[in-house]
């Protein structure tokens, strides 16, 4: 990525202040974003999520080296030492390496606190690839202690110490270490070190792009006759595991016509395949729903599906995954436009977010 966003969230207040970075250095452009604007950013840029440190708990602690799975549980067992609050309401995220001393550093910010963050950045139509505490933006000098002054708090930054609090207490934290003041901007700054922590972790990591062109769309009408075939003519689950894969349903698409269209002289199967296929989806069949649902989760772009099943009494149940504390409500709002009501059911907490159970049935 050439390009960077850096987005500072105020401790309190509605706008956002934004600058975007040339690879060199320089400021390209710099604003705010308030009421209802949308940053226009290009896709190769690098979205940063300046986040308040005073909400944020830095700490290094001892890890031992393991998958990153074992490190993010032994890293919530020991952030319980460090807050008051119920560990189960906090969002632990670890450093993916540790430092020359061989301890690794950690983030405690309460859930409801990050969600809120992440809100306030999709609102404006941002979803940042990383969310870093303020003082971990400051440069790490060995013999010294960056500061910088951000309104009445201070930023402090050394290679065993981040935070943000009151200059007074700063001052009892620092000891008689030399001072380093930094006298610009935190968005001003004309370079900043490899972000050491991304909150951006769990279940609050960013979800991977899905890219979806002209061979995807070419898959999906393959697969949709081949689900409508199935459908009229054979067992649906069968022909599901068989015929998935767009080139065993290209390599097969006259036998399966042959199954979908009794009695009818095949003389272009793809073709009547298709109208049959649209003759169904007007219907509100089960190629119409889905394809209704694929949409709507796509334009949510946080939404995943788990699974997808079809009712004989002509409704569709599926199981979606959603970051946590987010709602179905998009999803369900754009199924409406189609003539689709989507009714949410039980919920659960996992490990990749939340599972929603939902039925669609026609409006």
């Amino acid at each position: 990525m050439s390009r960077r966003l850096f987005v500072l969230l105020p401790a309190s207040g509605t706008a956002l202040r934004w600058r975007t970075q040339g690879e060199d250095g320089r400021t390209l452009a710099s604003g705010l974003l308030v009421d209802d604007a949308e940053a226009q950013i290009d896709e190769d840029t690098r979205v940063t999520a300046i986040v308040p440190g005073s909400a944020v708990s830095l700490h290094w602690v001892e890890l031992p080296a393991a998958s990153a799975a074992q490190a993010a549980a032994a890293a919530r067992h020991l952030a319980a030492d460090f807050v008051a609050a119920p560990i189960a309401d906090q969002h632990v995220a670890a450093a993916e390496g540790a430092d020359t001393a061989g301890r690794r550093l950690i983030g405690i910010v309460d859930k409801g606190v990050m969600a809120g963050w992440l809100a306030a950045l999709t609102h404006h139509g941002l979803d940042p690839d990383e969310m870093v505490p303020a003082p971990l933006m400051l440069p790490v000098i060995e013999d010294a202690v960056s500061t910088l002054r951000a309104g009445d708090m201070l930023l402090v930054r050394a290679p065993d110490l981040a935070l943000e609090t009151e200059p007074a207490l700063a001052e009892m934290l620092i000891g008689g270490r030399p001072l380093r003041p930094i006298l610009r901007d935190i968005l001003d700054l004309p370079a900043y070190p490899e972000v050491p922590l991304n909150l951006r972790q769990g279940e609050f990591r960013k979800a991977a792009p899905r890219a979806f062109g002209r061979a995807d769309i070419r898959r999906m009408a393959l697969l949709a006759a081949g689900i409508v075939a199935a459908w009229l003519g054979a067992d649906l689950a069968l022909a599901l595991r068989h015929h998935f894969a767009a080139n065993a349903l290209e390599a097969e698409i006259n036998t399966l016509a042959a199954k979908a269209l009794p009695g009818t002289a095949i003389t272009d199967p793809a073709l009547q395949l298709q109208q049959r296929y649209a003759a169904s989806a007007s219907g509100g069949g089960f190629t119409g729903m889905a394809a209704s649902l694929f949409g709507a989760l796509q334009a949510s772009g946080t939404i995943r599906l788990e699974s997808l099943r079809y009712e004989p009494t002509g409704a569709m149940r599926a199981t979606l995954i959603a970051p946590m504390g987010a709602t179905v409500d998009p999803v369900k709002q754009r199924m409406a436009a189609d003539g689709l009501n989507l009714v949410e059911g039980a919920s659960r907490s996992g490990d990749n977010g939340q599972r929603i159970d939902v039925e669609v049935t026609r409006l």
